[in-house]
């Protein structure tokens, strides 16, 4: 009923590999970047507002 380990690896292997899931690390990396520029402009922009609200010192 089971499956040898060899295969099992194998057929992960092959899924990790395929073209398919190329493409979709570009977009989750794509993602990720627009992510992380979203982040740091609204840190900016909060801290520029807490600035001028006299909140930080």
């Amino acid at each position: 009923m089971s499956q040898d380990p060899g295969s099992i690896f194998g057929g992960l292997l092959a899924g990790c590999i395929s073209d398919e899931y190329e493409k979709q690390e570009r977009k989750v990396l794509a993602e990720g970047v627009l992510f992380l520029i979203l982040g740091a402009v609204s840190s900016v922009a909060t801290t520029y507002m807490l600035s001028l609200a006299g909140l930080l010192v």
